[in-house]
């Protein structure tokens, strides 16, 4: 390594905090993907994994930071519970992450230090495929032990950046009668709440949740509402995205009444959807789809290039869009005990899952697959 670089590891919420200026002048919250954002890994931090200890890993150039590798070491979810060196906020909100670097030498140096921790297994989730970095770190760790791309989790997109309706003619006449049946009931208007005060979008933000919960996600326990942890990440967010101009909280009102809700990111000249809920006593028409409409088309006004989706590709995101973004989960593993117990854990989880998939295959009376080694895509 050249002398002119420094490798950091910031332990704490104190440390990662002192970076806030720096991160930010590396990447910049308006020009760079949510998950890359300052306030993202802040507002993770102070969550999510607030009890865990910190690894956030910086490389300096003469001073100046030009690579980040914000990670944490936490028990994984898993069985056997492993710990585990993550992305932080990875595992709770499976949302696409990357290395952050400024050029090929410094992420070059950002994952020679990664390497370097002998210790505990990695599992980087949801690395865009494209990325440079997987070969980079693919090579490295297999000097040292071995790694794996253990799944592909494509998200869904849209681009924008057409000039013919991006949307499919089934869905645009579904979208027509659905409209037409929510007129009946009023007036149908997209409103996305702006301004500066805190207070009015905190007020906002608390009906949009209560919305969420009144659905589906509500009865599956896996709204906002359902985890302190998780309303906690969504509220801090808010807040720094209503000061940096890119928080984007949307409602479809049909005669006067919030029907649906979005919550989204506004970065990168591109439209970023972390969560959606609609009111079941307005299902009949459809909100969500409306609402997912009236925002398309907002950022197509706007002159964003690309509606990005998010979550994982399911039948009706593919009604929207057959555009997906594939991203992999790298597991690195280590010869040793916390190599194997990690391996155990995949292996039972991957069991367990099978064994899900199975039972769900025989009520749908659907064939089930002979076992692949290739199936370890699975281990998430």
């Amino acid at each position: 390594m050249s002398k002119s670089y420094d490798v950091e590891i910031l332990r704490d919420l104190a440390a990662l905090n002192s970076l806030r200026d720096e991160w930010e002048g590396l990447v910049p919250h308006r020009s760079t993907e949510p998950w890359q954002s300052f306030h993202w890994i802040e507002a993770c931090a102070s969550t999510y994994n607030k009890h865990h200890e910190l690894r956030v890993t910086i490389v300096r150039d003469k001073g100046k930071l030009v690579a980040i590798a914000p990670l944490v070491l936490r028990e994984s979810d898993q069985p056997l519970n492993p710990l585990r060196l993550d992305f932080i906020g990875g595992e709770e909100l499976k949302e696409p992450n990357r290395l952050i670097c400024f050029d090929r030498t410094s992420l070059n140096l950002l994952t020679d230090s990664i390497v370097s921790e002998r210790t505990f297994p990695i599992r980087l989730s949801r690395v865009p495929a494209d990325d440079g970095v997987i070969r980079t770190l693919t090579r490295k760790f297999n000097r040292h032990g071995w790694m794996t791309k253990t799944m592909h989790m494509p998200y869904p997109y849209l681009n924008l950046d057409c000039q013919t309706n991006p949307l499919k003619k089934s869905l645009r006449e579904d979208l027509r009668r659905a409209r037409r049946k929510a007129e009946q009931r009023g007036r149908v208007e997209l409103e996305f709440v702006e301004g500066k005060s805190r207070e009015r979008v905190r007020r906002h933000l608390q009906d949009a949740f209560q919305i969420e919960a009144s659905g589906w996600k509500g009865r599956n326990r896996t709204a906002i509402l359902s985890r302190d942890s998780r309303r906690e990440f969504f509220e801090r967010l808010a807040d720094s995205g209503l000061r940096e101009g890119t928080l984007r909280l949307a409602f479809l009102n049909v005669g006067g009444e919030s029907s649906a809700v979005q919550y989204a990111i506004e970065s990168a000249n591109e439209y970023w959807l972390l969560n959606i809920g609609y009111r079941d006593d307005f299902r009949e028409f459809s909100p969500g789809n409306l609402l997912l409409e009236e925002t398309i088309k907002a950022s197509a006004r706007k002159g964003l290039v690309r509606y990005n989706f998010l979550g994982k590709e399911e039948p009706w995101t593919r009604r929207w869009t057959s555009e997906v973004r594939d991203c992999v989960v790298l597991a690195a593993y280590r010869p040793n005990y916390f190599g194997v117990r990690a391996i155990l854990s995949d292996a039972l989880y991957l069991y367990q899952k099978r064994r899900i998939e199975r039972a769900v295959r025989e009520i749908r009376k659907e064939p089930t697959p002979p076992f692949s080694w290739q199936d370890r895509h699975a281990l998430v």
